[in-house]
């Protein structure tokens, strides 16, 4: 390994031990005589409950975002993510402070939040007026019923002209059936034409072909 990143990690690890090192700060139960156990447990407890809550709304953003992929916009969602995320690390440590006064690491922490802070507000600033194009909910609202009348509509019509060209196929189907009785009852006819005609010895007059034109 060479000496530089040697040197790069000994750097690295002088920083993180300087933002851990509490020394020449007291913890935040002896900064001032006016503390009491209700003041101080009432910050403590404050700090730990927003820290508990700024941990769980980035859980379900983050879940909702990994689920949904068709959601619009999802670095600004992530963003959010990053800024709650912070905010509750930085309570967590407020709460720390009172035992462990690593106001190094809590100052770097603030730092870093407002700056994910600021990314997100200006993220926001830019996407707002993208926002502001999109139709309302009320209005896509009442696009989508149109919309459905409009199917309902087509629907009954289809079904209409269905109805209609089913009795039509009837009346055909019922006229075929005359038609048909029809041109059985000629031929029926002419073969008994033919017959007396046999009987009397004089030539049969109709062709009875089946295939016969009436």
């Amino acid at each position: 390994m060479s000496e530089s990143i040697l040197q790069a990690i000994d750097g690295m690890g002088e920083f993180f031990g300087k933002l851990t090192d509490t020394e020449g700060f007291p913890p935040r139960w002896e900064c001032g005589s006016a503390w009491t156990p209700a003041h101080g447990w009432l910050h403590i407890v404050s700090d730990y409950a927003i820290f508990g809550a700024y941990a769980a709304i980035p859980i379900v953003l983050a879940y909702f975002i990994l689920r949904r992929k068709d959601i619009p916009f999802p670095p600004l969602l992530w963003l959010f993510v990053a800024f709650i995320a912070l905010c509750g690390l930085g309570h967590f440590v407020e709460g720390t402070l009172f035992w462990w006064p690593w106001y190094r690491l809590s100052g770097v922490i603030k730092a870093i939040t407002a700056i994910v802070s600021w990314v997100t507000v200006i993220a926001l600033v830019r996407i707002v007026p993208l926002l502001l194009g999109f139709p309302g909910l009320a209005t896509l609202n009442e696009k989508l019923q149109q919309e459905v009348r409009e199917r309902h509509k087509v629907e009954l019509e289809l079904r209409e002209r269905a109805s209609e060209l089913e009795q039509k196929n009837e009346e055909l189907e019922s006229v075929g059936r005359v038609i048909f009785g029809r041109e059985d009852r000629i031929i029926e006819l002419k073969r008994e034409v033919n017959e007396l005609l046999m009987r009397l010895a004089e030539p049969t007059r109709y062709s009875l072909r089946t295939d016969e034109s009436i």
